[in-house]
Order: structure tokens, then C-alpha cells, then sequence
């Protein structure tokens, strides 16, 4: 796939981005398939930002990737059957389920980071250290003024 033109416009950048993020989550899904992990990028993701945050509420976990709850719980069921999470009550409110990585967890995130870390450097081979950087601060400075409209 190439795009033939670059444009300008404001809506094209829109267009552009949403394109670069699904081609890059299908890069991460293609290197994820080709291992043992038996994980979706979804899944790897919410091992991640669980490992981030670590003993977290689902409902905030959910907020932090910006996803439905209901998505949420999918990717938690999933990882609790292969022992990567468990979910435990909240000691103050019993109502409430906390996300805590296993012991099982660990190698396998560090994999996911490798793979992650290589399909990045693969798809932005032709960016210089200095852009790359300035690129993360500005989708991490994007990111955060669109959750707060939330």
C-alpha cells in the first residue's frame, strides 16, 4: 500500500494519522503472530499499561487505553486464562476488581516490548533520533489533550 500524494489540508493530516495508526497496529499484529505469545496487540497492550499502572481498578485501566470497559474485559479474560493477570477485590471496596500482573507476566512483557521496540524501528527507519523524539512528544502532548476531552 502507498499513499500516491502527500496532502496538506488539515482533514488529510486526520485521514493520514488514523491510516498510520492502523498500518502500525497491523504491523504490531503481524509480529505478534509470527511468536508463541498467542496474544492480540490489544492484549499486549493492556499488559503494558496494567504493568505501568500496576494494581489498578479495571475502570481506570480501561480509561488509560482508551477503550470500552466491555473491550476491556475480553482482553482480561483472555489473559487471565493463560495466568498473565490476576484479578483481585479491592481491600476497601469489594465491589471493585484490581488488575495485578502474574509472575508468568514478566518475560512475556519484556518480549512484547522487544517486538514492539523492533516493529517501531522498522516502520520509522527513516527518522532521525532528533525526530523521533519530537514525534513522541507530540502524539504523547496529542494523546493527552484528547483524553481531556473526555
Amino acid at each position: 500500500m502507498s499513499i500516491a500524494t502527500v496532502e496538506t489540508s488539515q482533514d488529510s493530516f486526520v485521514f493520514m494519522l488514523v491510516t498510520a495508526a492502523r498500518l502500525m497496529g497491523d504491523l504490531m499484529e503481524a509480529a505478534l503472530r509470527n511468536t508463541d505469545l498467542g496474544i492480540t496487540p490489544g492484549e499486549a497492550r493492556t499488559l503494558a499499561v496494567a504493568d505501568r499502572l500496576g494494581g489498578v481498578r479495571q475502570a481506570e485501566l480501561a480509561a488509560a487505553m482508551s477503550i470500552e470497559p466491555m473491550t476491556l474485559v475480553n482482553h482480561l479474560d483472555r489473559l487471565e486464562k493463560f495466568d498473565l493477570i490476576q484479578r483481585k477485590t479491592d481491600p476497601h471496596d469489594r465491589r471493585i476488581k484490581l488488575v495485578y500482573l502474574t509472575a508468568n507476566a514478566k518475560p512475556k512483557l519484556r518480549q512484547i516490548r522487544q517486538i514492539f521496540e523492533e516493529t517501531r524501528k522498522s516502520a520509522m527507519y527513516n527518522f532521525s533520533e532528533t525526530e523521533l523524539a519530537s514525534f513522541q512528544l507530540l502524539v504523547n502532548r496529542l494523546c493527552e489533550d484528547l483524553m481531556k476531552r473526555d
